[in-house]
This record gives structure tokens, C-alpha cells and sequence, in this order.
């Protein structure tokens, strides 16, 4: 009888653990594609996609996906537009790239799309363009998608693991071309210029630089690019959100990296990377090192409460994201001459907490001879393990102010200026790291989706100042442009604009179900100058540049 057990329970162990995966093996070797897409195909089925999208937030009009392309399509403004405003408005955005998706609905889901508005001598036009990525390359030549989503992750547990598996099984076995993991996103979160380029860019890869050209004195851009190496030293994820030097034009960036949770800074001068180098070493990694402060002296970033944790996609957050409440939020600070090795110093602060975008930072002297760092943005409490951004899941922000004791290593300050769902700030980037009064000021909260008008709010003396409301429209970014006083320079921020703070203008590409229209304010007065009527409607998205004539001379 014992006999027969074990030799039952060695055919079962020979079966299970040896024989089977074998054949998986061989089958694999020999037909991997029909394999692999009856086992995607099961994972699909578990996520319940279909059921998933239909009922998702991000299944409203204003984030379904553009697929018809303009080019220089002529454009008729509400009023006359000022004489002073000539240069080009980009703005990047997600664009799922075909009419059926299998992936779950998310806002950072989708191919990337530029949508451009160029204005020269009070006339304007409109064009856009895929960001033509190895990804959309791919892609396109497929007729469909082929690689992971974000929102399978974000929510999508076990099933979603499986797929992440069966996606990297495709490629090791040939089904998909490979994509390295810095080479395989779509570089859909924003746009900026450095040194005679413009690079898409997404704080998980490489930045990805557009081939530019310059037509009849107009900016053509056909999506086509390369990622960016800096000549083979970035070795690790960029940003999002670089913080541009007014004077030098100098790029100074932070990053994480999920795996290893590695924290990284860099340095790009002139198009060269001159520093980059680990800072600090995490685990749970940080989640998302999205946007951070540069000072006179300084580099200051966050630390938060939402973690990267891949074993939470076994639990009930079903998402590698998740928000730890027992992990109080701390600010990181470097010197701006930071040199490899030196250590990062830790302001904690008392509470849990979450950002996306920061205001601006500077340093004051205290009345003892000391330094403080002010630091304004707007702060969750909490964030759900989903990642729902942009849609009516999202929770409230509170609009705060920090103060760092640089001397002794204290938070002096953490108080709340507004309790009012405020994001996506802007302000004047001239100003960038030293004071400023002026922040504009993204309203959420009155539908809890995108941005319902915008609110010019004083710093210094902490007081709301003016409130700008887009009626029927959403806003995504009501980016500072600064009022010119002749054709401008080739820094991020034109060196020979007015010196007021608020002397400008606020533009805002408003989004509606089926029309699109970039509105132009006062920023002085938060008053409407102009509006452009699009000719098609516009998928929401949020970040945006502005490229001055000598910009956009430099890009030829």
C-alpha cells in the first residue's frame, strides 16, 4: 500500500514539476505565438476588460482618442491676437492609437500625440502628430496593440502580472520585437526645449528627441525621433519635469528606478549629461518622483507616502502602487553642485502624502543669520492604489506651504493656504528658485475630472486674487507666457520679456466632447485676450511649452 502511494505521488511530482513544464517549454520552442495568445487571451478574459471600460471614469468623451491628423490647418481667432505673442504652443497628451483597445481604460494609456498651434503676426494654425515612438512603430505596423497597458497594472492584480509575464515571454521568444525597458514607453507626459531640440518626455525611459524642421519659417514636426542617450550615459530613467535654469538653460532632473528603487540626479548642459549619479536606495521603491524644487543653492525633492511594491498585486490593492499612511512624507535636499557620493539631507514632515506638481521654492534669511527653504504645492493625504488621475476617483488636495530649517534639519511649517481641490500649478518660470508672488492654479473640484478654470493666487501674501472659469470647457495646464518685448533668446524663458511677474499671458487649450479652443488671458488682469477655435476636438491632456521665434529658429 506505501508502495503504491509514492510511486502515485512520484508520478504526480514527475507530472507536475517536471514533465509538463517541459512540454510548455518545447511547445513554446516550437509554436510560442499560438502559446502565448490562448494564455493572453485568458488573462485578458480575467481583467474583464470590455466590463472594466464600459463602467471606467476614463470611458467619458473627453478622453476618448483622436485619429484624424491636421497640418497647418488655418485658424480664425475670437480677437485680434497680440502683435507681442508670436511663437509656438505644443502640448503632449495620451492618444490610444486605435478604435479598439485591449487594454484597461487609464490616462497614461495610449500612444503619445502632439498638438501644435503656431502664432506669427496676429494669424495662426493648428497641426498634430503621433510621437512616433519603436513603441507606436510597432504598434502601427500591427494594426493593434501589442504591448502592456498601464491600467492593467494599476488595479489589475494576478491577471495583470500575467500579462506583464506573457508580454516580456512574446518578446523573449520572438512573438514581439524586444523592446528594452527605457525604450519601450510611448513618451506621452510632456514636451520641452534644451539647446536646439525638443524631447518628449516620461519620467519611466529615456527622453525621446523629435527630428525638427523648419518649413516657409513654420515648425514641422512628423513624430519621428530617437531616444536619447546623452552619447551612452543615461543608463537609467529621465523625468517629466525638468527644472529648467532661466539663465543657463540647464536641465536638472531626479528619477526613480522601480526594480532597484534607485533615486537618481542629473545635470544636462548644453545637451551634455555632465552629472548623474545615484543618491539614494529604496525599498519599497518610490512610486512616482513626478515634479520637485530648484533654489538658488538647492535641489529639493519628495519622498512619499505611495510606494512601488510588486507583491501588492496579491493583495487587496491588486496594484504595485500603493499609499503606506505609516510612511510620513519627507523632502530630500542636495546642493546644486551635488558631487557623487554626497549625502541627501531628510526634512521629515509629520504626515502621509502625495504629489504630482510643485509651485516654485526659495530661500529666505531668518532673522538669526540662518536659511529657510519655502517650498509651495498642492499635497494628497491620501492616494488609491488605482492611480486614478484626472478622473472623479481622484481625492482632494490641500494647496500647502513647507519651510525647511537648512541650519537644523527641522519642518518649521507645514500649513494648508487652501482647502480646495487645486492642481496642476503654474507661474511665471522666470522666477524659477528664487520669490515670486504669483501661482495659476488648476480647479478640480467642481467636477472632480480635469480642470474647470483657473485661479491666480498670491504667495506672499497669501491670498486668492482673481478666478477665471472655463465654462463648458476642461483645462489641462494654463501655462505662463511671458509678454515678449522683442524676438527673444534662446533660453527656456525669453531674457527680454518684462520684468513684472505677472506681465503676460495664461494659455490654456480648453477640451470639450467635440470641440477644442486655446484660450488666451491676461495674466495681469485674468481677463480673456482671445480664443482660438480648433477645427476637431482634442483628448484630454495636461503639459505644455512655449517656444519663442528664436526657439523655434534654432530648430531647423
Amino acid at each position: 500500500m506505501l508502495a503504491s502511494l509514492l510511486t502515485f505521488l512520484l508520478v504526480v511530482f514527475v507530472t507536475l514539476f517536471i514533465a509538463l513544464p517541459l512540454l510548455v517549454l518545447i511547445l513554446l520552442k516550437l509554436v510560442p505565438g499560438p502559446l502565448l495568445s490562448w494564455a493572453d487571451e485568458r488573462a485578458y478574459r480575467a481583467l474583464d476588460v470590455e466590463r472594466y471600460n464600459r463602467e471606467s471614469p476614463y470611458n467619458a468623451p473627453g478622453f476618448k482618442p483622436q485619429h484624424t491628423l491636421c497640418a497647418s490647418q488655418a485658424l480664425q481667432p475670437s480677437r485680434p491676437l497680440p502683435a507681442d505673442l508670436n511663437g509656438v504652443y505644443l502640448r503632449n497628451g495620451t492618444n490610444l492609437q486605435f478604435a479598439q483597445t485591449r487594454g484597461r481604460y487609464h490616462m497614461f494609456n495610449g500612444a503619445g500625440m502632439l498638438h501644435q498651434i503656431s502664432i506669427s503676426n496676429g494669424k495662426a494654425c493648428y497641426s498634430n502628430q503621433y510621437v512616433k515612438t519603436p513603441r507606436y512603430q510597432i504598434e502601427q505596423a500591427a494594426g493593434a496593440d501589442q504591448y502592456l497597458h498601464f491600467g492593467d497594472l494599476a488595479g489589475g492584480g494576478k491577471a495583470g502580472l500575467a500579462r506583464m509575464v506573457i508580454t516580456a515571454m512574446k518578446q523573449r521568444f520572438g512573438v514581439l520585437p524586444k523592446l528594452d525597458v527605457l525604450e519601450s514607453g510611448n513618451s506621452t507626459t510632456a514636451i520641452q526645449y534644451h539647446h536646439g531640440k525638443l524631447y518628449c518626455l516620461q519620467e519611466t525611459g529615456y527622453p525621446f528627441a523629435l527630428d525638427t524642421r523648419l518649413e516657409d519659417g513654420e515648425l514641422r514636426l512628423s513624430g519621428e525621433g530617437h531616444f536619447e542617450t546623452f552619447d551612452g550615459k543615461l543608463d537609467s530613467p529621465f523625468t517629466a519635469h525638468p527644472k529648467i535654469d532661466p539663465s543657463t538653460g540647464d536641465w536638472y532632473t531626479f528619477s526613480t528606478e522601480f526594480q532597484q528603487g534607485k533615486l537618481r540626479h542629473s545635470r544636462v548642459h548644453e545637451g551634455r549629461l555632465v552629472a548623474h549619479s545615484v543618491i539614494d536606495q529604496q525599498k519599497p521603491a518610490l512610486a512616482f518622483l513626478h515634479d520637485y524644487f530648484l533654489t538658488e543653492n538647492y535641489l529639493v525633492f519628495p519622498d512619499l507616502s505611495l510606494r512601488f511594491n510588486p507583491k501588492a498585486l496579491f493583495g487587496p490593492e491588486q496594484s504595485p502602487m500603493v499609499f503606506d499612511a505609516g510612511y510620513p512624507m519627507r523632502w530630500g535636499v542636495i546642493r546644486r553642485d551635488h558631487q557623487d557620493g554626497d549625502a541627501v539631507r531628510w526634512f521629515t514632515t509629520g504626515q502621509p502624502g502625495h504629489l504630482w506638481h510643485v509651485v516654485n521654492g526659495w530661500e529666505e534669511k531668518r532673522a538669526d543669520g540662518g536659511t529657510d527653504i519655502v517650498l509651495f504645492a498642492p499635497v494628497f493625504r491620501s492616494y488609491p492604489s488605482n492611480i486614478p488621475i484626472h478622473n472623479p476617483q481622484e481625492p482632494h488636495t490641500t494647496f500647502n506651504k513647507w519651510r525647511l530649517n537648512i541650519d537644523d534639519g527641522r519642518v518649521t511649517e507645514d500649513r494648508i493656504l487652501l482647502d480646495h481641490f487645486y492642481e496642476r500649478p503654474s507661474f511665471n518660470t522666470a522666477f524659477l528658485g528664487r520669490p515670486s508672488r504669483y501661482a495659476y492654479l488648476l480647479d478640480e473640484q467642481k467636477e472632480g475630472m480635469m480642470a474647470k478654470g483657473v485661479l491666480k493666487y498670491d504667495m506672499i501674501d497669501e491670498r486668492e486674487v482673481a478666478y477665471f472659469d472655463y465654462g463648458a470647457f476642461y483645462g489641462g495646464e494654463a501655462l505662463f507666457v511671458p509678454r515678449a518685448t522683442n524676438s527673444g533668446s534662446d533660453s527656456q524663458n525669453d531674457s527680454n520679456a518684462s520684468p513684472v511677474e505677472d506681465d503676460g499671458y495664461l494659455l490654456e487649450l480648453l477640451m470639450g466632447a467635440d470641440q477644442a479652443e486655446l484660450l488666451i488671458l491676461d495674466a495681469a488682469t485674468m481677463t480673456e485676450v482671445s480664443r482660438l477655435p480648433i477645427p476637431q476636438r482634442v483628448p484630454f491632456g495636461v503639459h505644455s511649452c512655449w517656444l519663442n521665434p528664436m526657439q523655434v529658429q534654432a530648430l531647423a
